[in-house]
């Protein structure tokens, strides 16, 4: 494989700590103000910390990068040292010139003092950098500290950084170590990448290595973060191995199926399982239980629609409604997709993290549909467990305002007209639900048990869902099983009414006719006067239901109006596939 094959000059994502390739998320630009303040005259005694594969390595080489004026720095990348070999180590990496061994721990010492009163003389400021410091052995670290006495009246001739993973916090809380702890003049630990940050890391490194920056469909964003758990150096690998992926597949990029592959590649035994503290969860489920068993059924506004004939209501205003498409399709797949009889016998648990709906042991929907029932015993779960509705719908209200609240009263779809959303509860087939594009509550059913199930994203046959307790990955042919139809999507009406037809007026018929008309390639003349839904009007109406698949009844209620907004999207609508995806590209 070459890089070049992508556009790229090199490698996106070497793990070969370059500065060019640094991100500076949040943390990261924090991380690097720290060691920058460790260099300056105030500085004194700096200590960093954060998990293995952060960054922090490739922040002390943008540090060095700096350029820093009148700041020499002496870096340590290996501290599992004797007390001697530390001091000359020091001296190496200042070039002072020492003889040994064997060496005096004194005369090294001495040597060092005089260098650091000659180089403060000058106006100069000597910095000491350690690498990997959670390796410093507890006399080394005291050594360290005595380095700190290193002064003058009013300065320190000696700053001092050190940069380790958590262990090192966790040794120097230790009694013995409290004067070491007591001399840190500034401390942070950087965290690893949120899900956003994961984003914008990805695309930072396609930007410096090429041209490149739709190398990854959403949905493999996703999934990047959540395998590598926002660590840039495991990002970084399950990228490359994405790369390769797409390279031998001579696909133009890459999705869930090749990140999946990709990600258990690099994390081999340990791909697919995590921890979660199971006695919270064991304590949520039991302070559920009154809740759950004195509810029936989902919602009162997620029923099953009563009748296959119910049209859209007849009234300006409505919180929400029950619509059913002219002819509702259960999907069905191709036969090579359809259900295993061998897929009978479930998974070890341990082998399956609580939250994963599928795990496939290939990237592909024909693979997991072979390997066995993996996510017959996860979805099963789900009909065993209570689950709260208003939990559910505050997810689906979060992917259109994170900031919005739902309260326990009324029922849900009553409070969204609040928030300027609707709730659409209906029955379709899945290439209406594509078409539709927006993300929404599928209702499962198993024998007589319903249950939400959040669909959050499309790629090709896979799909992010959420259950209320996390997130995971299925495929098409696994939902199947337990979806037949129904489902409850927000929306957001762009006129004052929800309901366009006869007797109808006002800008809601003017937003409608334009719509229409941006459908037709026209652009007409602004209206005098007040627009009134004619019957010309009308006609158009009904040839573009009957194009889209819809209910041809001249009447633009929510599926139309839905359909209508997708001519213009306004920005930050949540949406099932992406703009790119729905293109083909």
């Amino acid at each position: 494989m070459k890089f070049s094959d992508f556009g790229f000059e090199e490698n996106p994502f070497a793990i070969t700590p370059d500065p060019r390739y640094l991100y500076l998320s949040r943390g990261h630009e924090e991380s690097l103000a720290h060691l920058i303040y460790g260099t300056g005259p105030n500085g004194g005694f700096v200590l960093l910390t954060g998990e293995v594969g952060t960054g922090k390595t490739l922040l002390l080489r943008s540090l060095l990068a700096q350029q820093l004026e009148n700041v020499e720095i002496a870096l340590i990348l290996n501290p599992r040292l004797s007390r001697r070999e530390f001091i000359a180590t020091i001296c190496d990496e200042l070039g002072i010139e020492y003889q040994g061994p064997p060496y005096s721990l004194k005369l090294l010492t001495d040597i060092l003092t005089r260098r650091l009163l000659k180089t403060h003389a000058e106006g100069k400021h000597t910095v000491l950098v350690v690498d990997e410091a959670q390796n410093l052995s507890p006399r080394v670290l005291e050594q360290v500290r005595l380095l700190t006495n290193l002064e003058t009246s009013r300065h320190k001739l000696l700053r001092i950084i050190l940069v380790g993973q958590p262990e090192l916090q966790q040794m120097l809380e230790r009694k013995e170590m409290r004067q070491v702890d007591q001399r840190i003049t500034a401390r942070y630990h950087l965290m690893p990448l949120n899900a956003k940050e994961t984003n914008h890391y990805i695309a930072h490194r396609l930007a410096v290595a090429g041209i490149r920056e739709d190398l990854f469909t959403p949905m493999a964003l996703k999934l990047i973060h959540r395998f590598s758990n926002g660590i840039p150096r495991v990002i970084n690998a399950i990228c490359e191995r994405a790369l390769l992926a797409i390279y031998a597949s001579g696909r133009q990029r890459a999705g869930v199926g090749l990140v999946w592959r990709a990600a258990r590649e690099v994390k081999g035994k340990r791909f697919g399982r995590q921890s979660w503290l199971w006695a919270g969860l064991a304590l949520l489920v039991l302070a559920s239980m009154v809740f759950w068993y004195s509810q029936s059924g989902i919602d009162e506004g997620a029923v099953q629609p009563q009748s296959a004939s119910l049209a859209e209501p007849a009234i300006p205003e409505l919180p929400t409604s029950i619509e059913t498409p002219q002819k509702v399709e259960i999907p069905t797949l191709p036969e090579q997709f359809a259900d295993s009889p061998e897929a009978a016998s479930p998974p070890q648990t341990d082998e399956v993290a609580a939250i994963e709906f599928a795990r496939p042991d290939e990237a592909s929907p024909e693979a997991v549909a072979e390997t066995g029932a993996v996510d017959e015993f996860i979805l099963a779960n789900l009909f065993s467990e209570p689950q709260s509705r208003n939990a559910m719908y505050q997810a689906l209200l979060h992917l259109w305002d994170d900031e919005k609240q739902l309260q326990e009263s009324p029922p849900p779809c009553m409070q969204m007209k609040a928030f300027g959303l609707r709730c659409l509860v209906a029955a379709s087939d899945w290439a209406n639900l594509l078409r539709l594009n927006r993300p929404l509550l599928l209702q499962l059913k198993q024998e007589k048990q319903r249950r939400l199930l959040l669909l959050r994203h499309v790629d090709d046959e896979w799909l992010l869902v959420d259950s209320g307790r996390g997130q995971g990955v299925i495929t098409r042919n696994q939902l199947m099983r337990y979806w037949k139809g129904n489902y409850i999507m927000l929306w957001r009406p762009m006129t004052e009414i929800a309901l366009i037809g006869e007797g109808s007026s006002g800008s809601a018929v003017t937003w409608l006719r334009k719509r229409l008309q941006q459908v037709d390639g026209i652009i007409s003349p602004a209206l005098k006067g007040l627009d009134r839904f004619d019957t010309g009007l009308e006609s158009r109406l009904r040839a573009f239901q009957e194009q889209r698949g819809l209910a041809a009844d001249g009447v633009a209620g929510q599926q139309t109006m839905i359909y209508l907004n997708n001519l213009a999207l306004p920005p930050a609508t949540p949406t099932l596939v992406s703009a790119r995806d729905l293109a083909g590209g």
